[in-house]
């Protein structure tokens, strides 16, 4: 036998401040694991994508996921949750890193996972305040229209619905130099239900285990054996890390860089409209992103710095305090009606190319799905039927961009 993973004994610090969504409770609790256990696939971590991973892995395969803490608690409960085919970056930056049609084929990928989640929606039921929506990517620099048009002129040559807003027919309520907008851009919901309404529909209740940290993984010859903080042993023959952003248990593949990304969210803003409710991202570096709330709150974050062990307090106040600042600039005329009433902030990761790590590792019996790069969400909806394929022994498309042995 080879231990081949030790959790580190100091833990980090992914998530701070009061997460908006984690209000709205689903009651369904699962136990703890407190007896050995055997099981063919062990998801580790319980968050969002691993919700998503167990749902879909589940009704093909013997699957056990567990979490160290309890269900969509983690960074998924300070995930804003702009559901956007559009990557972080422009067309034209993504070319360093993949080719012309591996990018229309990512932009399709995210336009049919909105469709996925839309498909999930229908047969479940909507508990997770789910809606699509247009985006707007928009500048207010001058010098960032050129870069608009691009990118417009990218999306129309490749036969996606899309519409540039310039300064003189804006139709939006704030002021910007050119903004792109796109009518099937994106989608919403409340990332903390979503992830509850997936485990509770899952076919593999009885596998499932909260509370349930692991703290050391073993090989075997006949797999690998996965103890608890508390001594209990699960038997499995692969296992797929879904933890998000905490890298404690294992070391990460060293194309993901991990940072800090802050939120507020407002009290309702009665008087406040935005076109159809659109989800809204700027072009600053780094981007802020915007979208309102079903009872006409709005969330709005960025300012993202790099990760450290542990997030400080301080630096997370101005944050906050700077966000509010960019939030009344937006909106000056609503001014006095914009009061931040929660706060928070969580670790997220960026690659290279704007895609997570999804896939097997040097391993082949190890998988990442990790849901570093633009959209965590979106990916993972496609992750899954790449992890499908994979363990079934196939070279699924795309499955080279998500790689965890590739080089961006």
């Amino acid at each position: 036998m080879k231990r081949l993973f030790r959790r580190k004994k100091k833990a980090q610090e992914y998530v701070k401040g009061d997460p908006f969504f984690c209000q709205f409770e689903r009651l369904k609790n699962y136990p703890y694991l407190n007896s050995d256990i055997q099981t063919d696939i062990l998801i580790i971590g319980g968050g969002i994508i691993g919700a998503i991973t167990n749902f879909y892995l589940s009704k093909h395969f013997n699957v056990t996921m567990v979490d160290k803490s309890r269900f969509g608690f983690g960074c998924t409960s300070c995930a804003t949750v702009l559901l956007e085919y559009q990557l972080d970056d422009y067309a034209e930056d993504l070319l360093e890193f993949m080719s012309e049609e591996e990018i229309v084929q990512t932009y399709k990928m995210g336009l049919s996972s909105i469709e996925k989640i839309q498909d999930f929606i229908n047969e479940y039921g909507n508990f997770c305040h789910f809606s699509k929506r247009p985006s707007l990517l928009y500048t207010k620099n001058i010098f960032g229209e050129s870069a608009i048009e691009k990118e417009y002129n990218f999306r129309i040559k490749h036969g996606f619905n899309a519409k540039l807003y310039q300064k003189e027919n804006n139709p939006f309520n704030f002021d910007f130099q050119a903004g792109l907008f796109c009518q099937d851009g994106g989608a919403e919901f409340n990332p903390y239900l979503f992830a509850k309404q997936l485990i509770e529909n899952s076919t593999n209740q009885k596998n499932l285990f909260e509370n349930t940290e692991i703290s050391t993984i073993t090989k075997t010859e006949n797999g690998f054996i996965a103890s608890t903080n508390f001594h209990e042993k699960i038997f499995c023959k692969k296992i797929i890390f879904a933890t998000g952003y905490n890298f404690e248990l294992f070391k990460p593949p060293t194309i993901c860089t991990n940072n800090i990304s802050y939120t507020i969210v407002t009290k309702p803003v009665p008087n406040l409209k935005i076109l159809q409710n659109t989800l809204l991202q700027d072009d600053k570096k780094p981007y802020h992103y915007l979208r309102l709330l079903p009872d006409n709150r709005i969330i709005f974050g960025g300012e993202d710095t790099k990760f450290k062990a542990q997030i400080s307090a301080f630096v997370a106040q101005r944050k906050y305090k700077k966000l509010e600042k960019e939030l009344i600039n937006l909106f000056p005329m609503h001014k006095d009606e914009i009061e931040v009433e929660y706060s928070f902030c969580g670790a997220f990761g960026e690659t290279d190319n704007n895609l997570g790590i999804i896939g097997k590792s040097q391993d082949p019996n190890i998988y990442y799905m990790l849901s570093c790069g633009a959209n965590g969400v979106i990916n993972a909806m496609y992750g899954a039927e790449m992890l499908i394929d994979q363990l079934n022994n196939k070279q699924p498309p795309l499955s080279d961009l998500f790689s965890p042995q590739r080089d961006n």
